[in-house]
């Protein structure tokens, strides 16, 4: 009889919890390679011709939930490897396209990735893409904890972003925040 009871009273609280009226649904990004010997493979899809394009990630679940939740409501959004990002992508502007690129494709800019940071969890601000032809290479970029996970046509990998790349990217990206409001 006490478990009956416990269990109604537990179905009880279960019933009068608010509901957002978001649905949101919490893709689990899946685990990529770590392994540093990929960087070449990786960086082969990122082409100085290719097109190369940017969109914008939502604010952090960990620092921001309800400002992520009242984003996902109200604005139009896409995932990307898991991540979410506002739906619309953002042009580089021509003279950025060049920086983008050597940064990108220089084996300088990243180190091996060592483990996760005290900064909340990794959490993409910016996804940079670059497309030649039906191939794709995307870096999702975490600025908070210099981290970047890349996605190539023919390999994945999640490292580090060097120093001097972070700081870099900071000032290559913070006149793209478009979507994103200042918490």
């Amino acid at each position: 009889m006490d478990r009956r009871w416990l269990l109604l009273v537990a179905g009880l609280f279960l019933g009068c919890t608010r509901d957002s009226g978001v649905q949101v649904t919490h893709e689990q990004p899946k685990q990529i390679s770590l392994d540093f010997g990929r960087l070449p493979i990786v960086l082969a899809g990122i082409q100085k011709s290719g097109n190369i394009v940017l969109h914008e990630g939502l604010p952090s679940e960990f620092w921001d939930p309800q400002l992520l939740e009242e984003e996902l409501r109200q604005k139009k959004t896409i995932r990307l490897h898991g991540y979410p990002f506002y739906e619309e992508p953002l042009p580089i502007r021509g003279t950025d396209a060049e920086p983008f690129y050597a940064l990108f494709s220089a084996k300088e800019s990243f180190k091996r990735y060592h483990g996760p940071k005290g900064c909340g969890g990794y959490q993409p601000d910016f996804c940079v893409e670059w497309k030649t032809g039906e191939a794709a290479t995307q870096a999702l970029i975490c600025l908070e904890c210099a981290e970047v996970k890349m996605f190539g046509p023919r390999s994945e990998l999640h490292c580090d972003l060097s120093r001097e790349a972070e700081q870099r990217l900071k000032q290559l990206l913070s006149p793209y925040r478009k979507n994103r409001p200042a918490t």
